[in-house]
């Protein structure tokens, strides 16, 4: 198993929608209510917002989540 490369990081790297900085994918996301990619920063915030929001399990950017939207009728 000598020279058998294991735990590399990804070589597949994408573009933040919003500072177009170049990243990992397995640590930005995808927000699928205003349909962007976005680094870790801007998707998630900081370390402790990460943690909170994979517990919750997000799947919106920290600026659609903190957005007030109306209470939908009916």
């Amino acid at each position: 198993m000598l020279g058998v490369p294991y735990l590399l990081h990804s070589q597949v790297r994408a573009t933040c929608d919003v500072c177009k900085a170049q990243f990992d994918p397995g640590v930005g996301g995808y927000c699928d209510t205003c349909s962007r990619l976005l680094c870790e920063q801007h998707f998630h915030g900081g370390r402790w917002q990460r943690l909170w929001r994979s517990v919750r399990g997000a799947k919106e950017c920290r600026e659609c989540a903190s957005a007030v939207r109306p209470a939908s009728a009916g």
